[in-house]
């Protein structure tokens, strides 16, 4: 008889899950969360955010992309481009000019787009730079405006002693008298600065004879509520190619050096040429000093070639033996006027009276200078008792579109000088 042993137990072992089974779980409880997640984005945020920014907001107009331009109204609008960087907050703005144009404004945001009309306003034009989280500084007073060229009026030119000190040039404005402007000698005949030129060249070439800085003039003219403008030498300079040779005229055959206007034991000395990108160079740098100083007009005069002997042409070769040499004086003056008008200025060309009339200025080419001002000097020496009336009409016929500023040397009679001038028209002329 078998004996009965009772119930079996069986035990089952606890299979441990695979780390891929563990992965799964994981993966299907994230895909439940984010399902959820956007369904309450959509679902509930999105739409909220709609009604409480339609309730909080102005109503916007909106304009059908079916509407042509033409439909629209015409209004002024100040065309705005607003750029943002986020380089230390700053922020740029610009804004054009005004035109009369149809108007719509595209505006994109996170989540939608839309097009709105604008109400008509007139901008003018600006550039503002604003940097976001910077102090506010603290008010100051308002600078002094910077002096303007001169556009009308009598202009007394100074000698080199009246700006030899501050002291003796305010001595000599308080003099001035009926007149809006001065004409001040910066860079003279020879070379000479005038100023305390900041230009590096040409301090190491020892043109700088004075300590009297721009800024300092330039007050001490405008405080008496008069105009500056300069008057510069440029190429009858012997200054500064002693220093910088090639800024002089050379020799053709290329290593004997540079000419010079005799013979270096007899005091010879070197010009600076206006087909040097040297000399050109080192002009332009000082109109660009004193423009930018505030001075908008500047003269231009000694505009000449040196007195080449026939050997010398020979020497320097074709560059001073062609017929059209002149452009090079030309040239030059334009891109003088050129760095002027960088800095919102002008430059005059004088001549003098004699050498118009007598067809002996190289320089005078009222073709090649457009609407540039003509200083005419007139020394009433050199015509032998004729009116100055007389003088100016020759003038007249050979000056092109250039305008004509008188410069005449009056001696003791400026103001009979100064009664001809304004009856015959001229709203800006000069008095030495």
């Amino acid at each position: 008889m078998k004996k009965n042993k009772g119930m079996k137990i069986y035990k089952q072992r606890k299979k441990k899950r695979g780390a891929s089974s563990q992965i799964g779980s994981i993966l299907g409880t994230c895909a439940v969360v984010f399902g959820a997640g956007i369904f309450g984005y959509y679902v509930i945020a999105v739409p909220m955010a709609k009604v409480f920014r339609t309730m909080n907001s102005e109503p916007e107009v909106m304009v059908s992309d079916s509407v042509l331009d033409e439909e629209l109204p015409v209004i002024t609008e100040a065309v705005t481009t607003r750029y943002k960087t986020s380089l230390d907050g700053l922020e740029i703005e610009k804004t054009g000019d005004s035109e009369q144009k149809a108007v719509t404004t595209v505006i994109v945001t996170e989540n939608d787009t839309i097009v709105t009309s604008i109400p008509a306003v007139t901008v003018p034009v600006t550039t503002e730079y604003a940097a976001e989280a910077q102090p506010v500084p603290s008010p100051s007073a308002s600078p002094s405006p910077a002096p303007q060229a001169v556009v009308k009026g009598g202009c007394v030119y100074l000698s080199a002693s009246d700006i030899s000190s501050i002291d003796a040039l305010s001595a000599r404005l308080s003099s001035v008298k009926d007149c809006t402007s001065v004409a001040i000698p910066l860079k003279v005949t020879g070379g000479e600065l005038n100023y305390d030129s900041q230009v590096n060249s040409a301090r190491l070439s020892g043109a700088v004879s004075s300590d009297i800085s721009l800024g300092d003039i330039v007050n001490a003219v405008t405080e008496k509520g008069l105009v500056p403008v300069a008057s510069i030498s440029t190429v009858a300079d012997n200054i500064y190619p002693v220093t910088y040779k090639k800024a002089a005229y050379q020799f053709e055959d290329g290593y004997t050096g540079e000419w010079l206007d005799n013979k270096a034991e007899a005091g010879g000395k070197p010009w600076l040429s206006p087909f040097s990108p040297i000399a050109q160079d080192y002009l332009c740098a000082l109109v660009d000093e004193i423009t930018s100083a505030g001075i908008k007009s500047v003269i231009c005069t000694d505009n000449y070639f040196p007195p080449f002997r026939e050997k010398d042409l020979g020497y320097i070769g074709e560059i001073v033996k062609s017929p059209e040499r002149y452009k090079g004086l030309t040239n030059l003056v334009n891109m003088l006027s050129q760095s002027a008008a960088a800095n919102g200025g002008k430059v005059m060309l004088e001549v003098s009276a004699s050498d118009i009339i007598n067809s002996s200025a190289e320089v005078f080419h009222p073709e090649e200078f457009g609407t540039m001002s003509l200083v005419v000097n007139v020394n009433m020496d050199d015509f032998g008792g004729e009116s100055l009336h007389s003088v100016l009409d020759k003038i007249k016929g050979k000056t092109g579109s250039m305008k004509v500023v008188p410069c005449v040397s009056a001696g003791g009679d400026s103001a009979s000088v100064t009664g001809t001038l304004k009856s015959m028209g001229y709203d800006l002329y000069m008095i030495r």
